[in-house]
């Protein structure tokens, strides 16, 4: 049996130190050749050697433009990762954002079977949620992820990331679509009920189904697309 992945939580020095301008656009990223697919080293790397591996730039946008010229650009030819940035969101944000980016392509994302390998890692992500009105074919995940800061205060956070209808599809694996506005609702307790779990503070007579079902790994929004009946109840009582 293949063991759960160990939680990963994310510090000062696993963000990319960017430049902005004070304006809308896309941060793209292209990791080096020879870091195309493969899995981050056990102690998940260096964060300063991965800066070196990868190459960023800035592209201005029209705010309207955003989230379209986003799922276009993670298809160009030499980009890995794309993130949006809205001028208004902080820069930490989106440094995040593309953190998050990075451990989602060499670590979590798997391509689906007859998929072309570099299209399946690719990955669009936001640090604020994205607004998708129009665009029927996309789909937005919040993803459950753990921060710390140089005091050692661990805190649970949200970072999006932007899918097609297929690309979701293939995620859920075979489990029906979820409400996601329901999934979006339960956010604030998402985050609760990843922290108590973290501390081992769940109550098992209510939620021993989900510690069976997380076997020692972190609550991911994977696992609360897949069973939303199971999380959701408990998060609403977190």
């Amino acid at each position: 049996m293949t063991s759960p992945p160990a939680e990963r939580i994310f510090n000062s020095g696993d963000l990319p130190l960017l430049s902005l301008p004070g304006a809308d656009g896309l941060i793209t990223c292209q990791w080096t050749r020879e870091n195309l697919g493969m899995p981050a080293p056990a102690a998940d790397s260096d964060a300063s050697a991965q800066r070196r591996r990868a190459q960023v730039g800035f592209v201005l946008v029209e705010p309207a433009w955003l989230v379209r010229a986003a799922a276009e650009r993670v298809r160009a030819p030499g980009v890995d990762a794309v993130v949006l940035h809205a001028h208004a969101s902080p820069p930490g944000r989106s440094a995040l954002a593309l953190a998050f980016a990075s451990h989602l392509r060499n670590v979590l994302r798997r391509p689906a079977a007859g998929v072309d390998t570099r299209l399946g890692n690719n990955v669009v992500t936001a640090g604020l949620r994205p607004d998708l009105c129009g665009f029927e074919d996309l789909v937005r995940i919040p993803h459950l992820v753990t921060i710390t800061d140089g005091t050692g205060a661990v805190a649970d956070t949200v970072v999006w990331e932007i899918m097609t209808i297929d690309q979701f599809d293939g995620w859920l694996d075979g489990a029906p679509r979820p409400d996601q506005r329901a999934i979006e609702a339960h956010l604030p307790g998402l985050l609760r009920l990843r922290g108590l779990q973290r501390l081992g503070r769940l109550d098992q007579r209510l939620a021993g189904v989900l510690t069976d079902m997380l076997d020692g790994g972190p609550l991911t929004t994977r696992l609360v697309h897949r069973f939303p009946r199971v999380v959701l109840p408990l998060a609403a009582a977190a």
